[in-house]
């Protein structure tokens, strides 16, 4: 009873001691460079502009589908209005941290004051932080905003806005080390042939692999069938996952740029940002055409800030959901922006389940190169409208409200709900 009393004071006078937008907010170089709290920050989006009155959460829920177990995240408004996204691909092993931090952070409050309830996690909830904590969030925080575009009848992207571009370029992320090159390269064939894509992504190295390939050879291998098999005018990515350290990776930088290997994705381990940071200046020194990529693993903002400042990448790839949701996704982006850096967000899904990817990239002013699309579909188990596919290589924006797809009411028939 007690601790309750205190924490009732402690929300009376946080209320009463700091404007409602500064909580939670994080710290941004004055002109002096000094790292201060802004005085006065603003969400990026406002959706009071867009709601003349409360839009109340009655329900934060995890379902499972019947067939597949996919996660699915409903919100559900007062006004009965739902907001549906497949859940994170962390959703299984964090379901304790969704009962216990994802439902009370929005149940039951005004949807308008999305920006602040993500600040205000971030500044109570701190001991908690990481990306199981931060995807948990981000998956509910997606939710929202499809319901908040349904009930505005508005997409996404036109809150974020303005739409620079409807037609998205995608590039097929094979997402596989344990095949054979040569398998490798007749599943890409088959795959480029079927959706028309201008890039592939390989990878290369073994995950967080201390410098080991997954087999002696493969990493160049791949590199040279993809260029040999595709010709030149296919563009090629490379995703290390962390498997190399800066010397090393000088090394595999050297061999993708002889390859024509546009980007470099994670070539160090993410937790060491200062190891990947020095890579990608030593690349810079060599005057390579190559980009270094990364961000798909880091949440907190200070990190993004010094990764930014320092230039610890060419291209940023935060995710929507690890990062902690669009309104962390939109800071990272301006952030990179600011600083001349390019954007290339992490969401490595397929079909409908890109929708917010694509939302994020129709508005990103700095938004560079091809866009992620899984080379293996996964099957999509839960009636849906409209089919997403490549056409041509590019994904269309959904022109529908919200993320711009509409979830069959059978599904909530035969999924169970957590």
């Amino acid at each position: 009873m007690n601790i309750g009393r205190r924490e009732l004071m402690f929300g009376a006078m946080a209320s009463l001691s700091a404007p409602a937008w500064s909580q939670g907010i994080f710290a941004q170089a004055d002109k002096k460079g000094r790292l201060r709290f802004p005085e006065n920050p603003k969400p990026q989006v406002d959706f009071h502009a867009y709601f003349d009155r409360p839009v109340i959460i009655r329900s934060v829920e995890e379902w499972v589908t019947k067939d597949q177990n996919t996660p699915l995240i409903r919100v559900i408004s007062e006004d009965g209005v739902e907001g549906v996204v497949r859940g994170s691909t962390k959703a299984p092993q964090t379901h304790e941290f969704f009962k216990l931090f994802a439902v009370p952070r929005f149940f039951g409050k005004d949807a308008r004051d999305t920006a602040e309830h993500i600040r205000r996690a971030a500044r109570e909830d701190y001991e908690f932080a990481g990306l199981p904590y931060w995807s948990t969030l981000g998956q509910v925080e997606l939710a929202i905003w499809d319901m908040l575009g349904k009930t505005a009848a508005k997409r996404c992207a036109e809150f974020i806005g303005p739409v620079l571009q409807e037609n998205i370029p995608v590039y097929l992320s094979s997402n596989r080390r344990d095949t054979k090159p040569e398998v490798e390269l007749a599943h890409l064939q088959q795959r480029v042939a079927e959706t028309g894509v201008r890039c592939i992504k390989v990878k290369i190295g073994r995950r967080m692999g201390y410098n080991t390939d997954m087999t002696p050879g493969r990493t160049e291998a791949m590199i040279k069938g993809v260029r040999k098999t595709f010709g030149d005018d296919m563009v090629i990515y490379a995703d290390a996952n962390g498997a190399y350290d800066a010397v090393k990776g000088l090394e595999i930088a050297a061999m993708l740029e002889d390859y024509g290997v546009a980007l470099f994705e994670e070539p160090c381990p993410f937790e060491d940002f200062e190891m990947t940071a020095q890579l990608a200046s030593a690349i810079r020194k060599k005057d390579y055409k190559l980009k270094v990529a990364g961000g798909e693993n880091d949440y907190a903002l200070e990190r993004w800030r010094w990764l930014i400042t320092n230039r610890g990448f060419d291209v940023v790839q935060p995710d929507p959901m690890y990062a902690g949701g669009i309104f962390r996704n939109l800071e990272i982006m301006k952030m990179a922006r600011d600083e001349g850096l390019l954007y290339n967000p992490h969401f490595p899904r397929n079909g409908a389940d890109t929708a917010p990817l694509l939302h994020l990239c129709a508005t990103a002013p700095n938004l560079w190169g091809y866009q992620e699309y899984r080379s293996r579909e996964d099957k999509l188990d839960f009636a849906h409208s409209p089919v997403l596919k490549p056409i041509k290589g590019d994904l269309k924006l959904p022109a529908g409200p919200g993320w711009g797809i509409e979830y069959d009411p059978s599904i909530w028939k035969t999924a169970t709900r957590l």
